[in-house]
């Protein structure tokens, strides 16, 4: 009898289980972009509100436009710049970014520069909930764009 009553029990509990399943949960909307898909976002220009940790990045903000799904162009907030996208494996390499190379009057390893190493550090990218996001092998966040009106 007893044996019974805990078969019903684990059956009861079975049957909660599969029917909350079936409920609807919200789901983040992610979508990993491989370097090929970079052509839907080609002619958009994002802007950098979260860089390398710093979650309120200083004006002027960091800005790239995407000129076509293999380059883009921007701005490290002083120093214009260009570089590649490439697809390597898995992986998305942006870069070796070419700066224009104009004197600023900012610190080594400030915005500019924390901007420009988080660009090339990053090796996956993703559209979430109509933000950019950069991301390093790991998973660790680099960068974190809002697209630019």
């Amino acid at each position: 009898m007893e044996f019974l009553r805990l078969l019903y029990r684990f059956c009861t509990l079975l049957a909660v289980l599969a029917m909350s399943a079936c409920a609807e949960l919200p789901v983040p909307v992610v979508i990993e972009m491989p370097a090929a898909p970079w052509a839907a976002v080609a002619g958009t220009e994002w802007v950098a509100f979260a860089v390398d940790g710093v979650d309120e990045v200083l004006a002027p903000k960091p800005k790239i436009r995407w000129t076509s799904a293999e380059s883009l162009s921007g701005t490290g907030g002083c120093n214009g710049f260009s570089g590649q996208v490439k697809q390597v494996n898995e992986y998305l390499r942006i870069g070796p970014l070419r700066p224009s190379g104009k004197p600023c009057l900012t610190m080594p390893g400030a915005q500019e520069d924390l901007f420009f190493k988080a660009i090339e550090l990053t090796r996956k990218g993703r559209l979430e909930h109509g933000q950019l996001v950069f991301t390093d092998e790991t998973g660790k966040m680099l960068a974190r764009f809002i697209k630019a009106d």
